[in-house]
């Protein structure tokens, strides 16, 4: 399981006291937010960009990509509540990765008509 580091809500790793505020006041990474991930049997650090979120069959996942990567790699993970109470993320489990990826692949193929049908209209 990974986790994130620490979530100010917005999905970019910090608290807002450590998180850049743009000149509104806000977050200025929820329009980008990035996450390290840790592998918790090696250790590793992964960077991600948070880029869609999405609920299946009552279940939060969360859609990543790699940022530190000639070839950015899409990755979907769960959102589970961690033992501390705080949201994290864990990693599919290969049984049900098929099921969830083509859910998502569905999605978007759902909001890419909806934005071909929008854009006819508007013509």
């Amino acid at each position: 399981m990974t986790h994130l580091d620490k979530d100010c809500g917005c999905g970019c790793g910090f608290d807002h006291e450590d998180c850049a505020e743009n000149e509104a006041g806000e977050c200025c990474c929820e329009e980008s937010a990035t996450i390290t991930m840790v592998d918790a049997e090696t250790g590793e650090e992964y960077q991600f960009a948070v880029v869609d979120d999405f609920e299946f069959k009552g279940q939060a996942y969360c859609v990543l990509v790699t940022v530190d990567e000639e070839d950015p790699e899409l990755v979907i993970t769960k959102v589970v509540q961690l033992d501390d109470g705080e949201e994290g993320l864990m990693s599919l489990e290969e049984e049900e990765s098929d099921e969830i990826y083509a859910e998502y692949d569905r999605l978007c193929e759902e909001a890419e008509v909806e934005d071909e049908d929008e854009e006819s209209e508007e013509e």
